[in-house]
């Protein structure tokens, strides 16, 4: 998914805020391979990583289910700040899938410590979070408006719905699929 004007505003804005404090946050250059995994779901969270350079999958793996990968990230993405604040593990797991890949990666108490005494750098992660929220939001409502258009067997309906997952990452371009044929056997006669 392409970033929106505003989400490439808000990444501008959280990469000065964290280059402001790169002193102290003592930050450490990482240059992983091709299909490195660098963030591995179910792990603790003892960091956070910028992306510099590259492009990471976001990748989730349910119980019995198989491996789904929930978005691309790129550069002025933060990975890992989810299970920094949250639980503190990791809800996902981070891959390389481009070569170079540069990230940067920030230790959890020196984020917190910035945290603690940087408001706008705070506001920022924040904002950030909602709007991935958002997007996962966005995402649910036109899986859930796909279901209920096949439900239907209105393919007027479902068409743009089917345009905008494929759009999307390679789970949601599979969702489109599934609803595709999914409507396809509801329309077959008996």
């Amino acid at each position: 998914m392409s970033a929106t004007p505003e989400a490439s505003s808000w990444r501008q804005r959280l990469q000065l805020l964290l280059e402001s404090h790169i002193d102290e946050l003592k930050a450490k250059k990482l240059q992983p391979p091709l299909n490195s995994v660098v963030i591995e779901q179910g792990s603790r969270a003892t960091r956070i990583l910028i992306v510099s350079q590259g492009r990471l999958a976001v990748e989730q793996q349910l119980p019995g289910q198989a491996m789904r990968t929930l978005a691309e990230v790129g550069p002025g993405d933060l990975l890992g700040e989810m299970a920094l604040f949250g639980g503190g593990e990791h809800s996902a797991r981070v891959r390389v899938v481009e070569e170079p890949t540069v990230l940067l990666s920030i230790e959890r108490a020196a984020v917190l410590d910035a945290l603690l005494f940087d408001g706008d750098l705070s506001a920022e992660l924040l904002h950030m979070s909602s709007e991935r929220c958002r997007q996962s939001n966005q995402m649910i409502g036109l899986l859930l408006d796909g279901l209920e258009a096949c439900a239907a067997n209105d393919a007027e309906a479902l068409t743009p719905i089917l345009e905008k997952l494929n759009g999307s990452t390679e789970s949601m371009v599979r969702a489109a699929e599934l609803l595709g044929s999914l409507r396809a056997s509801i329309a077959k006669p008996s």
